[in-house]
């Protein structure tokens, strides 16, 4: 693989709260899976002793999803033993914003005031995908939102997309599905060494299912209205057509059999993680029923494009403008790129209209 293939995928989300103030959508994925979560700490096997009991947010960002999630989960250990000192950790990237993440902690959706016994925030730098606690300490681990970035940027050639799904298709699809399965894999080992026997880990993010009108895939008309816009600019002469032939934004939404697959007779983590529970659920959009209300494309667009910007500036920029910018600063391409974005989207919005059907999954270590 190549150095450029080697380079991690993103260096955390947009920091200063900008992603929390554009993560709308995030934040309907986590309170859907409000229930999943209470579900899972009723069922966990907890320190005797009254020793305290240890919460890790995998892939935290800068807070507002991921504090929603362990005030969750700090609320239902309440209801089974209101006094047990709670040690709450959250987890990124060393690059990560955390100074805003312990900003949403300590504020007023945060958890630190709740009644019960006392709880204790800290933080775990370092990627998922490789162990970042001691071994047997965790009791409950979530990961929302995350899991399904790869590590890696591929390096792949497809020539009339971006995405893994639709525009990569043969060898080049079966490459990527090997990388994600590979990460996967990783993701789920780690967990499994960190946490201890009876501990759970609830598991949601963007997936694909299969219908009757055949596969559905998170975010896939988004991705094709991106590649457009990007090729026009390749047209331009503003970006290397060469370097976004070979241009995969870094994201896999794998199926509810490929989430449990390390997990089946004679894979690595047969008998370690069992699935406790998994589903599939479609989470509505909440800027296109803004549009459906009030119609105005404009205002759709701009909202819209800011979500989009707050989660995919950081891999872009890294891996398609700085590299393959033409006659233009990187930083300048990045905007035009996100202006044409949204124009392109109050043209027409039902082109890119955000669709995604959320995996969610709670698995068991078994003892």
């Amino acid at each position: 693989m190549s150095q450029r293939g080697q380079e991690a995928t993103t260096e955390g989300m947009k920091p200063e709260g900008d992603y929390d103030a554009h993560s709308e959508y995030q934040r309907r994925v986590i309170e859907g899976g409000d229930a999943l979560i209470r579900s899972a700490v009723g069922a966990l096997a907890l320190p005797a002793g009254g020793d305290a009991a240890v919460l890790v947010d995998y892939g935290a960002g800068t807070g507002a999803t991921s504090v929603h999630a362990m005030r969750t989960a700090v609320a239902a250990l309440r209801e089974r033993e209101g006094e047990r000192p709670v040690f709450v950790v959250h987890n990124d990237v060393a690059t990560n914003d955390f100074s805003q993440l312990f900003r949403n902690v300590a504020g007023a959706d945060g958890y630190l005031e709740d009644a019960g016994g006392p709880v204790f925030a800290s933080a775990a730098a370092g990627s998922f995908f490789e162990q970042v606690l001691p071994a047997e300490m965790v009791h409950l681990g979530t990961c929302s939102n995350a899991s399904h970035w790869l590590r890696r940027q591929p390096s792949i050639r497809i020539s009339d997309g971006m995405y893994f799904c639709d525009d990569a298709t043969g060898e080049a699809r079966q490459t990527l599905a090997d990388q994600a399965a590979a990460d996967w894999l990783a993701f789920l080992e780690a967990r499994a060494a960190e946490i201890s026997a009876g501990g759970r880990l609830v598991v949601q993010g963007i997936g694909a299912t299969v219908a009757n009108d055949g596969a559905q895939v998170s975010a896939s008309r988004l991705l094709r209205v991106m590649w457009e816009v990007a090729d026009r600019l390749a047209d331009e002469g503003l970006v290397d057509r060469e370097l976004l032939d070979q241009y995969v934004f870094p994201v896999y939404c794998r199926s509810a059999d490929e989430a449990a697959a390390p997990l089946q007779a004679g894979a690595p983590l047969a008998g370690v993680l069992s699935v406790a529970s998994q589903e599939v659920d479609e989470v509505s959009d909440p800027y296109w029923e803004s549009y459906e209300r009030d119609r105005d494309p404009q205002s759709y667009a701009k909202t819209y494009v800011q979500f989009v910007r707050a989660f995919a500036e950081s891999t872009l920029m890294s891996h398609l403008f700085t590299p393959a910018a033409t006659g233009i600063d990187p930083a300048a391409l990045c905007d035009r790129y996100f202006d044409r974005l949204e124009k392109a989207t109050a043209e027409n919005p039902e082109a890119g209209r955000y669709e995604a059907w959320v995996l969610r999954t709670s698995f068991e270590r078994c003892p």
